[in-house]
């Protein structure tokens, strides 16, 4: 056995508990961030509150990055209006119902106190569609846990209701959901693990030439597929009768959009003066120290409310440049990708997500998730070039309404009218964004 030396290079990612805190407060919801500081409040004396009971806005001392000047020149409709804006509300959700719900579905060996603290960061971490797309490193770095541990803990919620919860991607929901049916090694399994994307496009033969399967296999596959729940959160109901303010405003001045993050009450906190003049005159080393290290926090605090504002801002500036004929409402969504968007910007994808997780954003028509304003495009040339689900909808309908009133298109001739515009969708497509529309049949349209 012979003994030496060797040189190894290798990666490893590393964050530091304050990089650790910028991204928990970058994910986090207005309602999250008030209860955020509220608690911070309770636990750190040397921050005050000197807002009302009520939530409203207070004197701006937290930072100078929120001083905002008095405008005395608003008439009092403006200030009803700028009130209005604020307070327009939107069905929520109720998160912690769902994470009881998890919680609970798991075996007694695995509910002792640490590893329940581990299993919440996971569940904190699913996107509103069940999917579980937060790096595993950064779950060790946050709970100081071994990365097998961390797999095995998502290993057991995923055998968790609904099937397909904490997957990593639309394919592992479909294969967890087919693993629970026992259809694990099955065609339809087959189909999933490598043809997912000739089915989306309609590649009914490629599939049927890889997989040595005949035309009726392949279409029995894909029944089956569309049986499965690509959304699993949609299964489980967390609706409740409490409402959300809007994150984010939106709205049009003179003919120029304003964007405004509705998170004014952060004013409310300040810097406690009485404890700092201690700070000054004590001679207790001891105080001192714990006075600076909660000072420290709260200037760390500060700071990642601040950065968490540019980063809303950045990435709300960016999408209102891509979609502003949807918010004029002269188009529909224009596609638009998180990761596409983070190419732009110069950021990560998971700066992206993490920014718009759980975020409403509030334009003149109404208020709407942030993460509905991304959409992947279909393949397209020509004109129909990057085209989403949105615009082929539309384009349907333009279709259908300039169709022979006594011989309306059936789904194959608007599939052909659709291809020669350059846009490339199975017929079975057609008759989904048929039916979402709401238009019938082109038997059913023959006798309206």
């Amino acid at each position: 056995m012979e003994l030496g030396y060797s040189l190894k290079t290798e990666q490893k990612l590393k964050m530091s508990q304050n990089q650790i805190q910028s991204l928990e407060v970058l994910s986090m919801d207005s309602t999250q961030l008030r209860e955020f500081l509220q608690n911070e409040y309770l636990e750190n004396p040397l921050l005050e509150f000197c807002g009302n009971q009520d939530g409203e806005q207070g004197p701006s001392d937290i930072s100078s990055h929120y001083e905002v000047p008095i405008t005395y020149g608003k008439t009092y409709e403006e200030m009803v209006d700028e009130e209005d804006r604020r307070h327009q509300d939107l069905p929520d959700t109720d998160p912690d119902l769902l994470k009881k719900n998890l919680l609970y579905q798991l075996p007694p060996k695995y509910q002792t106190s640490g590893q329940w603290e581990l299993f919440s960061c996971l569940i904190d971490c699913l996107d509103e569609t069940g999917f579980f797309t937060t790096p595993l490193q950064e779950i060790c770095l946050q709970t100081r846990r071994e990365l097998s541990v961390v797999e095995h803990a998502l290993h057991i919620l995923q055998q968790l209701e609904p099937r397909g919860i904490f997957a990593r991607d639309l394919r592992e929901c479909l294969l967890l959901q087919l693993r629970a049916a026992n259809m694990e090694g099955s065609d339809t399994w087959k189909v999933v693990s490598a043809h997912l994307e000739d089915v989306a496009k309609g590649r009914i033969s490629a599939i049927s030439r890889a997989l040595c399967l005949t035309t009726a296999q392949v279409r029995s596959c894909i029944e089956q597929i569309a049986q499965l729940n690509p959304r699993p959160m949609n299964a489980f109901g967390t609706q409740k009768g409490a409402y959300t303010i809007p994150d984010i405003l939106l709205w049009q001045e003179q003919g120029r959009w304003e964007i405004e993050l509705n998170d004014h009450w952060v004013e409310d906190y300040q810097l406690n003066d009485y404890y700092l003049n201690m700070m000054k005159e004590s001679q207790d080393e001891e105080l001192l120290a714990y006075f600076r290290a909660k000072l420290d926090r709260i200037r760390l605090i500060q700071n990642n409310i601040r950065q968490r504002r540019q980063t809303i801002l950045h990435i709300t500036e960016a999408v209102l440049e891509r979609q502003k004929p949807f918010f004029e409402g002269t188009a529909p969504l224009a596609p638009l990708t998180m990761s596409g968007l983070a190419e732009q910007l110069e950021i990560h994808p998971s700066t992206v997500s993490r920014a718009v997780k759980g975020k409403y954003l509030q334009y003149p028509k109404g208020t709407l998730a942030m993460r509905s304003l991304f959409s992947a495009s279909v393949s397209g040339a020509g004109e129909s070039a990057g085209i989403n689900a949105d615009g082929i909808k539309a384009l349907l309908c333009r279709l259908i309404q300039e169709e022979p009133k006594k011989k309306p298109y059936s789904d194959q001739k608007l599939l052909e009218l659709l291809k020669a515009k350059g846009i490339s969708v199975s017929r079975r497509a057609v008759a989904q964004y048929r039916d979402e529309l709401g238009i019938k049949s082109s038997y059913e349209r023959r006798f309206l």
